[in-house]
């Protein structure tokens, strides 16, 4: 076992344990009683929202792959990887949209990994927005959270200009180097091939970015929906700030499978700062989890369906399979 896999199996082992221990401390109990009860009107609603998610997903992929995506791919691209973010242990799912991709018809796993990290580089940028944002809300100072977008753009511009001479560098040194040095040399220039393609396309990167923002704002609207449906009647403001901290919380390596543990960690610690007992925090947040897992299955299988029906001779079960043997080629990789 490589020190890499080994790092992944220790991190993958304390996130079941955290996931294992929040869930005692919100009192599984309590949690079952929460989802089994939901309300079905704002489930219907959570459910359609997770659609429309589903939907900007698929047309955010379809504007950064190009034509060679059509867009009802696109959205199947984008259901089934989600579902492989959450069924796959140890972020596995993370590398799931190179093989989708190729599925759907763009070709090359350097092209499917460029498109995958840009996607995580415009993500974390929508959620540093709206992380600004609801700070400077909760706050109770919407200039503050103008005043922080402003800065926060400076502070990635500058970034950007650092990280290329960084490129530059590191280009100098590793174009003769073998092995992984070359290989991420290769990796980081197609990267920064497909953000200069955005950056000279002023509609298509700006749409890409309004669309990334849109995500998060569906993220939102459908923990809403959840929240209602369990039966919390809680402002939109305070689940704005508690959307902000699952998304940090998910992004962090401790994770086994799904984002369970450190999304509700990130989720609890974000409502406990605005005033929401950490108890009752923990057990809708893992409520509220069990039914977007709801959701991105049933989405996930009909993305996964439709892309291996558009492949003669292709079945589910062989998608799925060909996706778990490169998605787990790529990690060893």
């Amino acid at each position: 076992m490589t020190g890499r896999r080994r790092a992944s199996w220790w991190l993958g082992g304390a996130g079941l344990a955290l996931a294992l221990a929040l869930l005692g401390a919100a009192e599984p109990r309590e949690v079952v009683a929460l989802a089994a009860h939901a309300r079905w009107p704002y489930l219907a609603a959570a459910f359609a929202l997770t659609c429309v998610l589903t939907a900007v997903r698929g047309l955010r992929l379809r504007l950064l792959a190009g034509r060679e995506l059509r867009p009802l791919r696109a959205a199947e691209v984008a259901a089934a990887a989600q579902l492989a973010n959450a069924a796959l242990p140890l972020r596995l799912g993370e590398l799931a949209m190179v093989p989708l991709l190729q599925a759907a018809g763009v070709p090359g796993t350097v092209r499917g990994l460029s498109v995958l990290v840009v996607v995580r580089v415009v993500d974390l940028l929508a959620l540093v927005a709206w992380a600004a944002l609801a700070g400077g809300l909760a706050g109770g100072s919407p200039a503050a959270a103008v005043v922080t977008l402003v800065l926060l753009a400076g502070i990635l511009a500058a970034g950007w200009a650092a990280g290329v001479r960084t490129l530059r560098r590191l280009a100098l040194a590793w174009r003769r180097r073998p092995g992984w040095r070359r290989r991420s040399l290769a990796q980081l220039l197609r990267v920064r091939r497909e953000l200069r393609r955005l950056a000279r396309s002023p509609l298509r990167g700006g749409a890409v970015a309004a669309l990334s923002v849109a995500v998060w704002g569906g993220i939102w609207g459908v923990t809403w929906a959840l929240v209602r449906a369990i039966g919390l009647d809680w402002a939109p403001l305070p689940l704005l700030v508690g959307v902000v901290g699952a998304g940090v919380g998910s992004s962090l390596p401790v994770n086994f499978v799904g984002s369970f543990g450190s999304q509700e960690a990130g989720w609890t610690a974000a409502l406990a700062g605005v005033g929401v007992e950490p108890r009752a925090a923990l057990a809708a947040g893992f409520a509220c989890h069990l039914w977007s897992l709801v959701f991105t299955l049933a989405l996930g299988l009909a993305g996964t369906v439709g892309l291996a029906a558009r492949q003669p001779g292709t079945s589910p079960s062989t998608l799925l399979a060909r996706v778990r043997s490169l998605v787990s080629s790529g990690r060893d990789a």
